[in-house]
């Protein structure tokens, strides 16, 4: 088993639908470490804070649930951070953060010491490039995977109530730039690839995003339609299984990066894995994600695997 560790935010979604509040325990790095510790074929890590309120029991038990190992997991003395989560008509979700706990991670110097164990990185935090100690400790990190030739994977998880202004906007896409030129597996979204490259055409922007990097795996998730693979400079699209009973899609793309890291590590992907290979991993990945959209939650699907 290789040892796989995401640094991030664990955060309570509070839901408003209908008239009806319901909380989850949520965050992209957090769902991720969750989901590939379900899968159980790898050893995952999750490296962030927890908050020090009624929520954090609850957090715990996710820890222990679905096999987290706990050495880089920290206890801030702030409430956890919330995301009120609206969905549309469509199951669509819009947020409202309130930043506490999340902010608060340090990578210290005895954890660094502990990293020398750790073979594949998931910067995937929807909060990691806003100011606080876990904006220092992404980027010690990313350091810290480029100086040790540790393999890592890039989810930029935008999110419009964070980034509002234009400056804020550019700060991001600033941010974003050195992990995408140096990641070895990179997943956007439709509309991260337009803001995150400037250009409509999106096969002409993945192409873009290969000439400067040109080993990484490039994904985009685009919903129901399908999934494009940015592979040895030749673009590829892997259909979507479609959803029976679609009820919410906050945590689809927290479910396509949890497996494909896993196929990814597990497979120890390189630059001789071929296109059929790739394609397949995505597919996997893609009917992993969607066992999500059918549950309320990014995490309530792990509790009826197949």
């Amino acid at each position: 088993m290789k040892n796989i560790v995401s640094i991030g935010e664990v955060l309570m979604d509070i839901y408003s639908e209908n008239n009806t509040i319901k909380s989850e325990v949520g965050g992209a790095s957090f769902n991720v470490a969750c989901s590939i510790g379900a899968i159980n074929k790898n050893n995952s890590y999750f490296m962030g804070s927890l908050g020090n309120d009624e929520f954090s029991a609850l957090i715990k038990k996710f820890i222990k649930k679905f096999n987290i190992k706990e050495e880089f997991i920290q206890v801030s003395d702030k409430p956890t951070t919330v995301a009120k989560v609206t969905l549309d008509e469509n199951k669509e979700r819009f947020f409202q953060f309130t930043r506490n706990s999340d902010a608060e991670y340090q990578l210290d110097k005895e954890e660094s010491q502990k990293l020398s164990k750790i073979d594949f990185i998931h910067f995937g935090s929807a909060t990691g490039f806003l100011e606080g100690n876990l904006k220092k400790s992404y980027n010690q990190l990313f350091e810290l995977a480029v100086k040790n030739g540790i393999k890592f994977s890039f989810d930029p998880n935008f999110r419009d109530k964070l980034w509002v202004t234009n400056e804020e906007i550019e700060a991001f896409k600033i941010h974003c730039q050195k992990y995408m030129e140096k990641a070895s597996l990179i997943k956007f979204s439709e509309d991260e690839l337009l803001l995150l490259t400037g250009i409509e055409n999106q096969e002409e922007a993945i192409k873009t995003i290969m000439q400067k990097n040109s080993t990484a795996l490039v994904c985009i998730t685009r919903g129901s339609n399908d999934t494009i693979f940015g592979w040895k400079n030749k673009l590829n699209y892997v259909p979507t299984i479609l959803a029976e009973n679609l009820v919410d899609t906050t945590g689809a793309g927290d479910a396509f990066i949890s497996n494909l890291i896993n196929e990814y590590v597990t497979l120890n992907i390189n630059e001789n894995s071929s296109t059929e290979e790739i394609a397949n991993i995505i597919k996997k990945s893609n009917m992993f994600a969607n066992q999500t959209v059918q549950y309320l939650g990014a995490l309530s699907f792990l509790e009826h695997l197949n």
